[in-house]
């Protein structure tokens, strides 16, 4: 398993001080976000062969990019319009591999039957239309993906291309068990963010609810090899340079 600098812990540093702070924390690799960070690479001052660019002369990885949710409905008036929805997220991924990936992380829409269908119908839809690329569907309190059933109603319906991104932080904001969710949805994880809290709260790793040894044990028993994403949202026990360190080597305890 290898192990991601997410920039979730910067969110208003540009891609430059993100890349210096991924190294200066001892990572060799990184994820990106479409919205909600900075380092955005559709910034307004940077282009696709600049972000290419800045990431060769780093010498790191890039290994991820979360895009926008698939919600079947319009950001700007919450119309219901699924195939203008598919439209930005194919734009979203196309960005993707202009950036040299494979698998793209996305989330769903509202907890609503119509967003269920239009998830479904999009994940497939998506996936028939680019076909060298896979999913990766992730997890979030109060988003369409939350709890262990939802993705047993979902899973079965999708390609074989759409897996699951298990968003430890959020699992735990949404009050549901780590371990049980992990086995049963263990042949379809397919992305892994890890962040430890106290209900709501992110806390240091290590000093949560996150049942790290169990964890990482399952999925060494369960042959995952990908990525796991040490996400930290803004701290507030530590900067971040030592509290990206502490967690890094906090997990790498737990690999070898």
């Amino acid at each position: 398993m290898q192990l991601v600098f997410s920039p979730t812990l910067c969110p208003d540093l540009l891609l430059p001080d993100v890349l210096d702070l991924t190294k200066a924390a001892g990572f060799a690799r990184l994820e990106l976000f479409r919205a909600h960070t900075e380092s955005t690479p559709v910034h307004d001052d940077w282009s696709v062969p600049m972000v290419r660019d800045a990431l060769a002369d780093s010498g790191l990885a890039l290994t991820s990019l979360n895009i926008r949710n698939l919600t079947g409905r319009k950001a700007d008036s919450d119309e219901h319009n699924l195939a203008y929805n598919l439209r930005q997220l194919e734009w979203d991924i196309h960005l993707g591999r202009a950036l040299g990936l494979s698998t793209i992380n996305t989330k769903g829409g509202g907890r609503t039957d119509e967003a269920l269908a239009d998830l479904i119908e999009g994940v497939n839809t998506l996936l028939k239309k680019i076909p060298d690329i896979s999913l990766n569907l992730g997890n979030q309190k109060d988003n369409r993906l939350q709890t262990l059933a939802d993705y047993q109603a979902v899973m079965p319906e999708l390609s074989t291309r759409a897996h699951v991104l298990m968003d430890t932080g959020h699992l735990l904001a949404a009050d549901e068990p780590i371990m049980p969710f992990a086995e049963a949805l263990a042949d379809r994880i397919g992305h892994v963010h890890l962040r430890d809290q106290k209900g709501d709260k992110p806390v240091p790793f290590g000093t949560g609810d996150l049942p790290f040894a169990e964890l990482i044990t399952l999925l060494k028993d369960s042959h995952y090899d990908g990525l796991l994403v040490i996400e930290l949202e803004e701290v507030d026990w530590a900067e971040p340079l030592p509290a990206a360190i502490a967690a890094r080597e906090y997990v790498e305890g737990f690999l070898d």
